[in-house]
């Protein structure tokens, strides 16, 4: 009997190393050059990349029937030098690779474009250069491709025809030039595109979008792009964020704009728009018109819809940007300028030119706020603060309402019963 449970106890340990998935040789001899060939990071790398169980390495996942590796995900990690192809030439069942937010340098090595099963790539914010390959086309189970924040230039490939699995496209922030190739008309799956902050150029009609009807994003602002709005994009029932700003687009804005019902981010300032704005789209959006600055004719209208259609009220949230409103909520973060939060309570905004109407326990940080309500925190400068129990520093501040702590200097303050420190311009009341 005691050798059966000694049987038994020995076998369970034995198990995990039975059944553990062993590290395909071709894979490891693979990673192991690929480390090789780094620099940056790449010593710790090398360091934290010991023995021979690779499934078990940094960001490295593996197949569990074959122990092939199927994804590399090292984004964030200081890697630098041109991404040693050859090496991931060897991981023929990689899926995934992630390279995003390193430094890696040069050119797309040829490799790359031969791993035929790789559905998710990221080389977001590198230094990468030069043009893409035609040879892109090859990658025909791309759901994700991102290629933004790097130093590519010439034409975007017209390949995009069999690319029809790809959902999210992002090629921002780079120096393509060139039309819009017209094969991205093929690309049905497609949820994302955004082309922003390049140089691209010719009639943005080149691309059909009656063919992609799961689209909700599109951002071509920032290029050079003419023409009239193109039709076929009314047949994208799903948009929910369009920005075609800094542009060189003309025409009418169509009456057609107004039906996409799920839109929640409208951007076509600073183009060659003639007209008014539609009563649909004003409708549709609960739109204000922003005027015209002075010397701008309305043929350069200014026409922003940013978040105002989102309803603030139960989730935290996080906004970014400029010219946004927060018309209720609580516990959001707002950075940016020129942003509104009308009424809530417990928000942390910062940035400069943001207003406050109304709340309570917020935190504010940058300059030339208008904050209203009670018991805020408000640092910097140039802030006109209003209500009751706030905590202000900085200096240049105009404070008013009751039980105030001001420090810092030239504040100008009025009310009663402040905590007043500091060199203060003017006080006032009790």
């Amino acid at each position: 009997m005691a050798r059966c449970w000694l049987l038994l106890l020995l076998c369970a340990f034995l198990w995990p190393a039975v059944s553990a998935t062993p590290c395909h040789h071709h894979d490891l001899h693979a990673l192991r050059g690929f480390a090789e060939e780094l620099g940056g990071g790449g010593a710790l790398l090398r360091t934290a990349w010991s023995g021979a169980s690779c499934c078990d390495w940094e960001g490295v996942g593996c197949d569990g029937a074959t122990g092939r590796v199927t994804a590399l995900r090292l984004p964030g990690h200081g890697l630098a030098g041109p991404i040693p192809g050859a090496s991931l030439a060897g991981l023929v069942w990689l899926e995934e690779l992630f390279l995003g937010s390193n430094s890696f340098v040069g050119v797309l090595p040829d490799e790359l474009f031969g791993l035929a099963r790789l559905r998710k790539l990221s080389l977001a914010s590198n230094e990468l250069t030069g043009e893409l390959s035609p040879r892109l086309g090859e990658l025909t189970r791309l759901t994700s491709l991102d290629l933004s924040d790097n130093r590519f230039s010439g034409r975007l490939p017209d390949v995009f025809d069999d690319l029809t699995s790809l959902e999210h496209l992002a090629a921002h922030s780079n120096d393509f030039s060139g039309f819009l190739p017209p094969s991205l008309a093929s690309l049905s799956s497609l949820r994302e595109l955004n082309l922003r902050n390049n140089s691209m150029s010719g009639p943005i009609a080149r691309v059909s979008f009656s063919g992609m009807p799961f689209l909700s994003s599109v951002d071509f602002s920032t290029n050079h792009l003419t023409g009239w709005l193109p039709t076929s994009l009314a047949a994208c029932g799903e948009l929910r964020s369009l920005n075609l700003a800094n542009n060189t687009l003309v025409g009418n804005i169509p009456s057609w704009m107004g039906e996409f019902d799920r839109l929640w981010y409208l951007d076509l300032s600073n183009n060659s728009f003639v007209g008014e704005v539609p009563r649909s789209l004003i409708r549709l959006m609960d739109l204000t018109t922003v005027g015209t600055s002075p010397g701008m004719a309305l043929s350069n209208l200014p026409l922003y819809v940013n978040h105002n259609r989102r309803t603030l009220d139960e989730q935290p949230n996080t906004i970014t940007g400029t010219n946004n409103t927060v018309r209720s909520g609580r516990n959001n973060t707002m950075s940016g300028n020129d942003n509104t939060v009308m009424s809530g309570d417990n928000n942390a905004v910062s940035g400069s030119f943001n207003t406050l109407v109304c709340g309570d326990n917020n935190v504010l940080t940058g300059d030339h706020h208008v904050v209203s309500g009670s018991n805020h925190i408000v640092t910097n400068s140039y802030n006109k603060v209003s209500g009751c129990t706030n905590n202000v520093s900085g200096s240049n501040h105009t404070v008013s309402g009751s039980n105030n702590t001001v420090s810092g200097s030239s504040n100008t303050v009025s009310g009663s019963n402040h905590i007043v420190s500091g060199s203060n311009k003017i006080v006032t009341g009790g």
